[in-house]
């Protein structure tokens, strides 16, 4: 087996990716990143330069290792192009809904500026992630995984995780 030295997490709001990837680093010694900070001048609020965040990425492109998450379209062939892997969860609409909401909760206990409203338009931008044409939906995603060769992992459940994360220790040790 090639060894994993790059990894993109692909998957939409609550799938896990930031939790995953995450993990991951630690466990394989890898950095990672999240999209969402290149995309984000100021965290969901202010865009940044196009340009700007366009040469962040490319430099984490050239890079020999890294694990990237994220589900921006005009992002997502890059990094799928350059991976070693590409883990793709992809979890029922009710766990997303579950997860999102848990996570507005914790947010609004530690006093976040997070509101209802951000709430609702996450589980509609969840609910709309299979419909969508658009570049960050799941039908763009698909074109894009189908169209390369690569070396993908699509997780729906929980224990499809564990297994998973399970068989990287195993092949770690041999």
């Amino acid at each position: 087996m090639k060894k994993l030295n790059k990894i993109f997490i692909l998957g939409t709001s609550g799938s896990g990716k930031t939790t995953l990837a995450k993990n991951l680093s630690e466990k394989m010694n890898i950095s990672h990143y999240n999209l969402d900070d290149f995309f984000w001048y100021k965290r969901f609020s202010k865009k940044r330069n196009p340009k700007k965040r366009d040469s962040m990425i490319l430099s984490i492109l050239k890079k020999r290792k890294w694990i990237a998450e994220g589900i921006y379209g005009f992002w997502t062939e890059k990094f799928v192009k350059k991976s070693d892997l590409v883990i793709w969860l992809d979890y029922s609409f009710g766990k997303l809904s579950w997860r999102n909401i848990k996570r507005f909760i914790k947010q609004r206990e530690k006093k976040s500026d997070e509101n209802l409203k951000n709430l609702i338009r996450i589980i509609k931008y969840v609910k709309n992630y299979r419909k969508g044409v658009h570049g960050g939906s799941y039908k763009s995603h698909k074109e894009i995984i189908d169209k390369h060769q690569i070396n993908l992992v699509i997780i729906k459940n929980n224990k499809q995780l564990k297994e998973f994360m399970k068989s990287l220790d195993e092949k770690r040790l041999k």
